[in-house]
């Protein structure tokens, strides 16, 4: 990766715009190393997000997409102050007058962002590190999201070249749990979370643990991205771990330094809940990766986990825990205290101003009426999804009808294909563009299907879905009935609808076979 510096000069400090190569170059500096570190623990609104091993982590773990950008300053030959950045790998070197999208490093991995400074400095960093950045990329957009301190950029207002009609700044709650409260002590008296913590541990046995050894991590890092995954699917038509496939080796890399707090929450020794949290100096931030079993979600495992990991960091002297910005309603049921932080957009571009500024004017409309932004969002992005996939789904069946050569024999061809009960990963392996069941309204309703408690037995070829039957887990088998007319719901794809029957009379001997074996298990113990 090919990499520059841009220097900018004025009677007492010098800015540094460190690109590519060149950031990864002065990250093995240890002078430099100890001077950020230094940086890291004077600086009153820094979090985890800005601590070199969190940002030279990422960068490096995501090294092959992204091209860093390092805004440093120094006064006097010392460094006061580093902004670390990020934009997407283009062909060949950065150039000066191209349109950069420009975000603070770590993107979405990275709750907060924003710089380091010296004390008394800040106003010295913010007019000179800003004024250089867009002298050298004048035509760039930068977005960080989000700043934890908002008066922290009260002096962007001073640099009228840049900020004037360009400045869009949006303000967030931020819901916590301060443990510095007395108040917070209601939190674990709150009946509604004491009934579902009571509820699930008369479910079976309960084992709350933290997560200590690497080995143990991943193993449950592989559970946990599943169901995130298909969550995420569901709500939102994204697969976390397909759009951002380094996550898994840069939260591992992350975990190996001792920079996450992880914990699980097990029934009867299955992990049903898990949250990975961000430790920072004195708080722990939620940052997104909560995740949990959907065939326990009677339970509400999320809500008992937030419920005992509460208590667990206020036992090890946590001052806070960063529920982190969302508008989520489980969040505001736990929070005993909230803040504001901001999320700040800047840029000469008159278009990306004016775009940013009315998302912020409908953010703050929707909130003033009590609709969630991302709901509202949400609802409109699937309204245009469905009608896309739709048209996709005519098109495809008027043009290219039955083009696929592949077919299968159930179950003489077993040996190449995968059947299996219960598994989420075959489910995400949904893919058909059909006039029926888009993959967005598919995973929706599996997902809905399994926080009911409906199982379900799948069988793909190792990369496709190709087909689906869904079982409630309390009805006993009908044998006057067959497995499509006790099931509740089913899927076969176009290349494999020939095979439905011999499928069904599998998915019935598999159900028979476990009937019986219950049935047996009951009369042993009678």
């Amino acid at each position: 990766m090919l990499g520059y510096i841009f220097n900018k000069m004025t009677t007492s400090t010098i800015s540094k715009i460190l690109t590519g190569n060149c950031v990864f170059d002065i990250l093995k500096d240890i002078k430099f190393q100890q001077k950020w570190d230094e940086l890291y623990e004077n600086t009153s609104w820094a979090t985890i997000f800005q601590r070199r091993q969190f940002v030279q982590t990422w960068y490096l773990a995501n090294k092959k997409d992204i091209t860093p950008i390092l805004l440093t300053v120094y006064k006097n030959g010392e460094l006061i102050g580093l902004l670390p950045l990020t934009t997407r790998k283009p062909d060949g070197e950065l150039k000066k007058n191209s349109p950069l999208k420009i975000t603070g490093a770590g993107k979405f991995d990275a709750e907060y962002q924003a710089w380091l400074v010296k004390s008394g400095n800040n106003e010295v960093f913010i007019k000179t590190a800003f004024e250089a950045l867009f002298e050298e990329f004048p035509h760039c957009k930068l977005s960080l999201r989000f700043i934890p301190d908002a008066s922290i950029i009260e002096p962007l207002k001073s640099i009228t070249s840049i900020t004037e009609k360009h400045t869009v700044i949006h303000k967030h709650h931020r819901p916590l749990m301060d443990f510095s409260l007395v108040e917070e002590q209601k939190l674990f008296r709150k009946r509604h979370l004491k009934a579902k913590f009571n509820r699930i541990h008369r479910a079976g046995a309960v084992e709350f643990i933290k997560v200590k050894d690497t080995d143990e991590f991943i193993k449950i890092l592989d559970e946990i991205l599943v169901f995130l995954d298909f969550r995420q699917a569901a709500m939102f038509n994204k697969l976390p771990s397909k759009s951002n496939p380094n996550r898994t080796k840069f939260l591992i890399d992350l975990f190996r330094q001792d920079l996450l707090h992880v914990t699980a929450l097990k029934l009867d020794g299955e992990t049903i809940s898990s949250i990975i949290g961000m430790k920072g100096k004195g708080w722990m931030h939620l940052a997104g990766l909560i995740s949990y079993s959907p065939f326990h979600s009677k339970h509400s495992p999320g809500l008992v986990h937030l419920y005992m990991l509460g208590k667990m960091l206020q036992e090890e002297g946590f001052q806070k825990f960063d529920l982190t910005p969302g508008y989520d309603g489980y969040k505001e049921r736990v929070s005993t205290s909230g803040d504001e932080v901001v999320e700040l957009h800047l840029s000469k571009n008159i278009k990306y101003g004016f775009k940013k500024f009315l998302r912020k004017n409908l953010h703050n409309t929707l909130i003033k009426f009590d609709v969630r932004p991302m709901t509202f969002e949400l609802n409109m992005k699937k309204k245009i999804y469905l009608i896309k996939e739709k048209t996709k789904g005519i098109t495809n069946s008027f043009f290219s009808p039955n083009r696929s050569t592949d077919s299968w024999a159930f179950p003489s061809d077993i040996n190449n294909l995968s059947v299996n009960k219960n598994s989420i990963t075959d489910l995400l392996k949904y893919n058909e563009n059909s006039t029926i069941q888009s993959r967005w309204g598919f995973l929706e309703k599996a997902f809905l299907l399994v926080s009911k408690g409906a199982e379900f037995y799948t069988v793909t070829d190792k990369k496709r879905l190709l087909a689906c039957i869904w079982m409630s887990a309390n009805d006993q088998l009908d044998e006057d009935e067959t497995v499509s007319e006790q099931a509740i719901e089913s899927y076969f794809h176009s290349i494999f609808k020939h095979n439905k029957s011999a499928f069904e009379k599998y998915v019935f001997e598999c159900e028979r076979a476990l009937s019986s074996d219950k049935s047996k298990a009951h009369h042993e113990n009678s």
